[in-house]
């Protein structure tokens, strides 16, 4: 689809080509050196004022784009190159170098504020604290993580559920012309490979429709309804009553 960031930048349209990769490559890492050099200004400060180690430093960003993974420039799909965000914590009684097990979304931001704070968490919130896993406490605070892209004029659009090492994607795309499930094995197939022609390993390719995977596919279709009528989405794919 030529949706926004698939054309947005001159040139990468029409060219796919290593040259045009490597210059958007080489222009992402520009912004993530400037972006090093103005956290290292907001770090200096609080050191300078005493307040460092006093303070919770919350680092995240916007989702990024694809620049050429799966043949994509922008970030108008759900796999996890365009899907994943970075989030870096430090603050008092953080452990260096934990790492959480599961998912969370950036609306736990808010309830996670709060809880490290001492404040109670309005009711209306419907994010988690996943302060628990900052402290150690536990892995993680979201056993699914569930996902949706209905932008442009091409509805219902693209859904994701992920449970553990598994996910699933399904496209229903331009009025019923595209309807297609995707399934992926992350911890085996973490670039999310769907072709299976030039690949030695068998999990890397969409294991969607393969009879041995069939019962993890009903599992994840039945967990990603399920979602979607808890998040209110307006839409149902083909497939699904």
């Amino acid at each position: 689809m030529r949706v926004r960031d698939e054309r947005g930048v001159s040139g990468v349209w029409e060219h796919r080509d290593e040259n045009t990769i490597r210059n958007e490559i080489g222009r992402q890492y520009a912004c993530v050196e400037n972006i090093d050099n103005q956290l290292n200004r907001v770090l200096k400060k609080l050191e300078a004022m005493g307040e460092l180690d006093n303070t919770y430093i919350i680092y995240t960003s916007d989702h990024g784009i694809a620049i050429g993974r799966h043949g994509l420039m922008g970030k108008q799909n759900l796999y996890d190159h365009s899907l994943r965000v970075p989030f870096v914590v430090k603050g008092p009684g953080i452990k260096a170098g934990t790492r959480a097990k599961g998912g969370f979304y950036l609306l736990d931001i808010m309830p996670s504020l709060c809880d490290l704070a001492g404040i109670t968490i309005p009711r209306t919130v419907e994010g988690k604290s996943f302060a628990p896993v900052l402290r150690g406490e536990q892995d993680n605070i979201r056993e699914t993580m569930y996902a949706a892209y209905s932008g442009g004029k091409s509805q219902p659009g693209i859904r994701s559920i992920k449970k553990g090492d598994w996910k699933l994607i399904k496209y229903d795309l331009k009025e019923g012309e595209v309807q297609k499930t995707e399934l992926f094995n992350l911890a085996k197939n973490p670039f999310e490979y769907i072709a299976e022609s030039n690949k030695k390993d068998k999990w890397e390719n969409n294991l969607a429709g393969d009879p041995a995977h069939a019962d993890i596919q009903a599992e994840l279709e039945a967990l990603l309804l399920e979602e979607m009528k808890k998040h209110d989405d307006p839409f149902r794919l083909w497939d699904q009553k």
